[in-house]
């Protein structure tokens, strides 16, 4: 993921250009307008957080081959009209390299506010009504389309050019019986948690086959957070006291929060040796996709020292 709340926008870019030349698979922005707001925590300064898909739209421009992820837009902030067209330009313009992740959205409070309008929606069934109309008009198969429903309402809508990629992979986070309906229904790809994601994978498997999909077709991620340190004990404390690392916690409810031990043993945190025997177990597994949803650091520089630590000494052990 790119630091977009804690870094200058050339960095962040900077950030798309290293992770390219280091020769990872995707980078990923994230969607907040201000998550410290809606949770009650006040950081300063406050991060300021970029949006996700002009944000990578300037990356397109200085990358070539790496892909392109939305990790996740909140789809209930936004027209799903006006993101379709956006989305499919997008495509366009990276030359088909978006990966578009989708989500709810994690804080009510930020949609209360961004949304005061609806702030009694539901927002489950807002997702669901969004979703089917932003896959209808991104499908090359769909010439018009139209929906009434109870949040969104288009007659007749014929939106070109539809993305490149046909279809385009979309991405949900797989947390619940409602996301694996919606999984299920839509052919979506699952974004699952490190910690046991076998579980999760288990516990979406009979709602597709409820549905009648094939788990095998299925391009599964594992995400998970990570810091690398020349101990197991460095790499907990460089975890636990960085800025990233400190505002993680903070923007997360105390009724949430977890001990450092849980948090870090279910997370990439340790020497290059520990995390390249935990991945490996999960390609073992079965598991190929693996996302860094956040690195610790407290500076850029940092970051990319980690980014790059990973890159020479543990992608090549557990690629092989």
């Amino acid at each position: 993921f790119v630091p977009q709340g804690f870094a200058t926008p050339h960095e962040v870019v900077d950030v798309v250009v290293r992770a390219e030349e280091f020769g990872f698979n995707a980078v990923w922005a994230t969607d907040f307008f201000s998550p410290v707001a809606s949770s009650g925590v006040i950081t300063e300064p406050p991060p300021n957080w970029l949006e996700a898909l002009i944000t990578l739209s300037y990356a397109a421009a200085r990358t070539s081959k790496i892909k392109l992820g939305t990790g996740v837009l909140m789809l209930p902030y936004r027209d799903p009209t006006v993101l379709a067209k956006q989305v499919a330009t997008l495509d366009h313009l990276s030359n088909g390299r978006l990966l578009l992740g989708i989500g709810l959205g994690a804080y009510r409070g930020e949609f209360a506010a961004v949304r005061a309008h609806q702030a009694s929606a539901h927002r489950g069934n807002m997702l669901d009504e969004y979703l089917e109309l932003l896959i209808r008009l991104l499908d090359d198969n769909e010439a018009a389309v139209s929906l009434a429903g109870e949040y969104v309402s288009v007659e007749g809508v014929a939106m070109h050019p539809k993305p490149l990629q046909q279809p385009l992979p979309i991405y949900l986070p797989a947390r619940g019986d409602h996301a694996y309906k919606r999984i299920a229904r839509w052919g979506l790809m699952p974004m699952v948690p490190c910690a046991n994601p076998t579980a999760s994978i288990e516990a979406l498997r009979p709602f597709m086959e409820a549905a009648g999909q094939d788990m095998d077709a299925l391009d599964i991620i594992v995400e998970g957070e990570l810091h690398i340190g020349p101990t197991q004990e460095d790499a907990v404390k460089g975890y636990q006291h960085t800025t990233m690392g400190n505002f993680r916690t903070a923007r997360c409810p105390p009724k949430a929060r977890k001990s450092v031990e849980t948090i870090t043993g279910a997370n990439w945190v340790g020497t290059v040796d520990h995390i390249v025997e935990k991945l490996s177990a999960l390609r073992e597994q079965g598991f190929r996709h693996f996302n860094i949803l956040h690195i610790a650091a407290d500076t850029v520089a940092e970051r990319l020292e980690q980014m790059q630590l990973f890159a020479e000494e543990i992608m090549p052990r557990v690629r092989t």
